[in-house]
């Protein structure tokens, strides 16, 4: 009988050590386990490249203890990722890629989950479109294809990927400032747009400036002009659109999200992470080679921005015809 005893208690004994603290008496700290990231686009796009670039940069700097696994969940527009991590309401250890179409595709389909449904982390850099022509197009400057677009409504065709996405936008943008009527034409990829262009298919194109620049490097486009305020300082021979009188300004964010409702503790480690990844040399290489502009926001700041950019696209789309 003592024996038994002898037993039990130190089975209850074994059964308190296994559930007590380790070490210093303290839970363990988050993260524990690798963290997500789910990428909203395909493999070799400009989110997933971003992704994948965090992602190795924290294998190795350790701005994480735990590696960032980088998963791509494309459809929909974004629909399809948007939802699989809002359905994760709670856990840290999810984060998303946002951009416009975190924005858009909400607003566009409504029974998908919206920006309120989302913890806010970081907002990194901004993507600054420019227009594009065939390089041997008739239109040598912006001016030229206005002139000719005001004498010939809807007869330029402009290549995008979907209605209410940024190349959408900016052609919208591009004839609200300029009282033109344009053709847009939607294709299925940004490849099958810039192919469409090269063959002489459609006459104009809106891409970020890393692609843009590849392509005009080989004098395969035409660059025209760039939505921002200021040239860009990798193209500096690039005008802007505004100094050519087209008031027609856009920029695309590169932003990162959590799902709704995780704890604070782990947000603000996940922010900290993401704010020493964005003071790396890895992200200044990043920013240089894709001509992309920093902008950094925090969480709360980017919370913020993404409220106001929500009901700025709303009123766009209902400008353009996309929203009864």
């Amino acid at each position: 009988m003592r024996t038994r005893k002898t037993l039990a208690l130190a089975s209850l004994v074994a059964v308190a050590l296994s559930l007590a603290p380790s070490g210093t008496g303290q839970a363990a700290k988050f993260p524990e386990k690798p963290i997500q990231l789910i990428v909203h686009a395909g493999a070799g796009g400009g989110s997933d490249i971003f992704s994948r670039t965090l992602a190795a940069a924290n294998d190795k700097e350790k701005y994480l203890p735990q590696p960032i696994v980088v998963e791509n969940k494309p459809g929909g527009s974004g629909a399809i990722a948007f939802a699989y991590v809002a359905g994760k309401k709670g856990d840290p250890y999810f984060m998303l890629t946002a951009v416009t179409s975190f924005l858009t595709t909400p607003i566009l389909r409504k029974s998908t989950s919206n920006y309120k449904d989302f913890t806010p982390l970081a907002n990194f850099a901004f993507d600054e479109y420019m227009l594009m022509v065939k390089g041997d197009s008739k239109f040598q400057t912006v001016k030229d294809l206005v002139a000719f677009a005001k004498a010939n409504p809807k007869k330029i065709t402009v290549g995008g990927t979907q209605l209410g996405s940024s190349d959408s936008v900016c052609s919208y943008l591009l004839e609200k400032a300029a009282g033109i009527q344009l053709n847009y034409i939607v294709f299925n990829s940004g490849g099958e747009v810039n192919a469409a262009l090269m063959g002489g298919h459609v006459d104009a194109a809106v891409s970020n400036p890393g692609e843009a620049l590849e392509l005009a490097k080989a004098k395969k486009v035409r660059l025209l002009g760039v939505y921002a305020e200021k040239r860009l300082a990798g193209a500096p021979d690039v005008p802007t659109l505004k100094e050519q009188g087209i008031d027609a300004l856009y920029v695309q964010n590169r932003g990162l999200v959590a799902p709704g409702g995780i704890p604070e503790d782990a947000r603000k480690t996940l922010e900290e992470a993401l704010l020493k990844y964005m003071k790396s040399d890895t992200f200044n290489k990043y920013v240089g080679e894709n001509m992309l502009s920093e902008a950094w926001m925090d969480g709360p700041t980017f919370g913020t921005w993404l409220a106001k950019e929500h009901d700025r696209y709303t009123v766009l789309l209902k400008e353009m015809g996309l929203l009864k």
